[in-house]
């Protein structure tokens, strides 16, 4: 097998096996440095200066059968208006405290007289009512003492003074009262059918039949007459 035999001459067999054999060898280094291009040129990486970029976003995998988790389904916008919420507003400060009570003015205090009845027999003992009214907006404070509330009793036009609440009884002694918007204080007090003088003096006379008024009184403000009858 080794040595060539045949018609020709040995050199000419010798020259054919080793183009033969050059032939393959080339043959096979060809076939590799080819098959090396193809590979390498898979594994070149990508130009400096570019980024590489998927063809679309990459998918977050899901459980099978099961709703998809909070971070999967959270766009970037939602989270950014989770973020920006706002907290709860601060609480306001506490409102000042109210100024204390002043006294009150008197354009705030209406005064009225009333009596339990609109005529009375001479020698009955009529029961007069004082009634002082906190008219303002605003609670405030007033001596409203024995001294200073009064009810007068005058002729029906109002010239000669008669009776006077505070003749005989005048205590000494404040007696201030914080009034509340519309509140109404009530005083009390029986007239005698009989006249009256400051110092309360002993000589007094019974009042005749007639038509008299009654005026409310507090310290310096006086209130509207009230009309009363003495019948025989």
């Amino acid at each position: 097998m080794i040595d060539p035999a045949g018609p020709l001459p040995p050199a000419v067999y010798w020259r054919r096996r080793a183009l033969a054999v050059a032939l393959s060898v080339g043959a096979v280094v060809l076939l590799a440095w080819i098959i090396g291009r193809l590979v390498g040129g898979a594994d070149e990486a990508p130009l400096a200066g570019t980024a590489a970029r998927p063809s679309r976003p990459p998918s977050i995998s899901r459980p099978a059968g099961g709703p998809a988790s909070s971070s999967a389904t959270m766009s970037p916008s939602a989270s950014a208006v989770a973020v920006a919420t706002p907290s709860a507003p601060p609480a306001p400060s506490p409102a000042p405290a109210p100024p204390p009570p002043q006294p009150c003015p008197d354009p705030a205090i209406q005064l009225a007289a009333e009596s339990a009845q609109s005529g009375y027999r001479v020698g009955q003992q009529p029961l007069l009512r004082l009634v002082i009214v906190n008219a303002g907006a605003v609670p405030c404070l007033r001596d409203v003492s024995r001294s200073t509330r009064e009810l007068v009793i005058t002729s029906g036009d109002g010239a000669t003074r008669l009776w006077s609440s505070n003749d005989c009884y005048s205590p000494p002694g404040a007696d201030t009262r914080l009034l509340q918007p519309g509140e109404r204080l009530t005083f009390t007090v029986t007239w005698a059918g009989r006249t009256s003088a400051p110092g309360c003096p002993s000589r007094r006379r019974t009042v005749p039949a007639g038509s008299y008024l009654v005026t409310p009184r507090l310290g310096a403000l006086a209130g509207a007459g009230l009309p009363l009858v003495l019948m025989p």
